[in-house]
């Protein structure tokens, strides 16, 4: 009898585990349907939140590899390579949901998108099936360790821009605006993003996308090489001729086929409404559609601004001849190409002359030689309508145009901005700039000349004059020869100018963050540390943390940019969006403040230092000592924004990476 009672139970014990076990099982399918369609539900609607999501993939990602162990200069790179595209993640959050197109009723399916490690040669597959105008830099020869062999495969630059493409192509777009974009920084060999016969699907899902627009006011697409054939007439500019309110229309770097451009000539032909036309970086091959364009531009009643920088025109200076004459009644124009003749050229310094309502003209790549250039010169004394002047690459030496005359100072008197880069300027021109700076009669407000091989000597003799000038806000002097010699002609300016709001250096590689690394040798002498050029600008002229007086009389105005980092102790980039803000002066001295009180200058917790504040000032003193960036949300605004939580986030045994210090901090470092 007991024997039969012992085997019930375990029959019924048998039982009930099955039982549970189905439970179980129902319950875990249930929720993986509901997940899955869950995912589905996020898939159909467009990645509406995909800039969340990548932010906290991304945290979570870095949270788990510190927890791993990752070395701080690993960790660092992660938040540098991810700061700029979480910025824009947050701005397009931001702007809200109601900008974009509703979800409602699209039936479509998203095709499937690779990554950067899953784009790569296939067995027997050619390399000409990526299309670029970059050529040969697509593609990269490679040493294999183990066979000892060498292999073809694409380029690291182009697997993220095909696998980008990808992505953006498939993105969610907004009402009023369509903008396909891919920017390329200077140090990319890339100018453009590839085509590949598999990404057909994702075309044509962006193409079909544009159907859903009504109210579609600009259409961009920048640095994507479009499908081959008539994929742009059947797709896109069939779609936007039904739409009447567009105003702005932009194909530039797109490598658009002959066929296209012709339908893409008469669709402007037709088009009643466009304003802004960008056709920059095209190879207009046929003197036919030349002819049509410059018959189109000429005929359209709205059309005021008009790109068509580094376009070959075929049919030489007559042609150029027809496009200038079209443009007559424009407010902008950009035109030039290093295929320019000298015939062209003075066309186009002939039609500057002439009476026109040009406010903004731009003549790029097209070499200037010396008989044009008195006629540029001519003819910028004559007009008297151009406010925004650029001439970039055109071979000057300047100021080969640029002269100190009467009747010049008095056309230059008339410029707001003037674009002088990719071109020369020695001393002389240096000198020649820094006296019309100077002058009463200058009402710059920006002024590029970058890559102009600008050398230190002409560096001292141009920045002086920006202490009495009273109007330029924005000087770009990137990728030029300057040294660590021209810090003191920088910092004396920043520290007597007030105007200056944007200040580019970078590029110039003479100019160093560090001149001399600590060393500590056994048994020997150690080596200090020097500072460099870079670390000297921001240290005496930004933020200077000798006292709290140094502090609140540096620059707080001027938004410099060298290097794109905090280096060494430098706190360079947090300077830089500091004196950004759109806020007082008592908001950016008070974020120095807690800057240097927290993480700079220790010695300036001496009670001596502030015996110069009133007693009613000590509480915000004392709540600034207890305050730090990134902590609590105060300082959002320039911390990085990969910067986690450093008061409630998890930290290893040897701290957590703060990117805005560039040092691992303990847990309890701020308690």
């Amino acid at each position: 009898m007991n024997d039969a009672t012992q085997q019930s139970e375990e029959e019924a014990y048998r039982r009930s585990g099955r039982e549970r076990k189905q439970v179980i099982s129902v319950y875990t399918e249930a929720k993986r349907a509901a997940v899955a369609a869950e995912r589905g539900k996020a898939v159909n609607n467009h990645h509406s939140r995909s800039g969340r999501s990548t932010r906290s993939r991304k945290r979570k990602q870095e949270e788990e590899s510190d927890d791993n162990g990752l070395d701080g200069d690993d960790e660092e790179d992660n938040y540098a390579s991810s700061d700029d595209e979480d910025r824009q993640s947050d701005a397009a959050s931001s702007e809200g949901e109601d900008d974009f197109i509703d979800d409602e009723g699209d039936t479509r399916v998203i095709p499937s998108t690779r990554s950067m490690y899953q784009w790569r040669l296939r067995e027997g597959e050619q390399t000409n099936s990526y299309q670029s105008v970059d050529g040969g830099k697509i593609i990269g020869n490679y040493h294999c360790y183990f066979t000892g062999g060498q292999y073809t495969n694409l380029t690291w630059n182009a697997r993220g821009a095909l696998s980008t493409g990808q992505k953006a192509l498939v993105s969610k777009q907004r009402k009023r605006s369509i903008k396909l974009e891919r920017v390329f920084g200077h140090s990319s060999n890339l100018s453009q993003v590839p085509y590949h016969p598999d990404m057909l699907p994702c075309y044509e899902y962006f193409a079909q996308g544009i159907q859903r627009h009504t109210s579609l006011e600009t259409f961009k697409i920048i640095n994507y090489h479009l499908p081959p054939s008539s994929w742009l007439e059947n797709n896109v500019l069939s779609t936007l001729e039904n739409i009447h309110t567009l105003r702005a229309l932009e194909l530039s770097n797109c490598s658009v086929s002959a066929d296209d451009l012709s339908s893409l000539v008469d669709y402007i032909a037709d088009n009643k409404t466009l304003s802004t036309l960008n056709i920059s970086h095209t190879n207009i091959e046929s003197e036919d559609t030349a002819k049509a364009l410059a018959k189109a531009l000429k005929k359209h009643p709205a059309i005021c601004n008009v790109n068509l920088a580094y376009c070959s025109l075929a049919g030489g200076s007559a042609i150029v001849d027809k496009i200038l004459a079209a443009c007559k009644s424009c407010d902008s124009l950009k035109i030039g190409h290093e295929d320019f003749d000298k015939e062209s050229v003075a066309l186009v310094a002939k039609f500057i002359g002439k009476k026109n309502s040009l406010s903004s003209f731009s003549l790029t790549g097209a070499a200037i030689d010396n008989d044009n250039k008195k006629l540029l010169t001519d003819a910028l004394v004559k007009n008297k309508t151009i406010e925004s002047l650029s001439l970039q690459s055109n071979k000057l030496q300047l100021p080969g145009i640029i002269r100190n005359t009467k009747k010049m100072t008095k056309s230059l008197s008339r410029l707001t901005r003037l674009d002088l880069s990719h071109n020369s300027l020695p001393l002389t021109g240096a000198k020649m700039m820094a006296s019309f700076l100077e002058s009463a009669e200058c009402k710059l407000i920006t002024l590029i000349m970058s890559n102009n091989h600008l050398t230190t000597k002409g560096a001292n003799v141009l920045l002086p004059a920006l202490k009495k000038n009273t109007t330029l806000q924005q000087l770009d002097l990137s990728r030029n020869w300057l040294n660590d010699q021209c810090v003191p002609a920088v910092v004396d300016m920043l520290r007597n100018n007030s105007t200056l709001l944007k200040f580019d250096l970078t590029g110039n590689k003479s100019l160093k963050t560090v001149k001399q690394r600590a060393v500590s040798r056994w048994g020997s002498r150690s080596t200090p540390h020097v500072d460099g050029g870079r670390a000297k600008i921001v240290k005496d002229a930004l933020f200077d943390t000798t006292s709290l007086d140094s502090i609140a009389a540096s620059n707080h105005t001027c938004a410099l940019s060298m290097t794109g980092h905090n280096h060494n102790d430098s706190f360079e980039e947090t300077i830089r969006r500091i004196n950004a803000l759109d806020a007082s002066e008592g908001a950016k001295i008070r974020y120095k403040l807690v800057l240097a009180l927290n993480h700079v200058n220790t010695d300036l917790y001496n009670p001596r230092s502030f015996d110069s504040i009133p007693l009613e000032l000590m509480p915000c003193l004392f709540e600034m000592l207890q305050q730090g960036i990134g902590y609590n949300g105060f300082g959002k605004d320039i911390a990085p924004k990969t910067m986690p939580n450093l008061d409630t986030k998890k930290s290893s045994s040897r701290g957590t990476w703060n990117p805005l210090t560039r040092k691992r901090e303990k847990a309890s470092s701020k308690d």
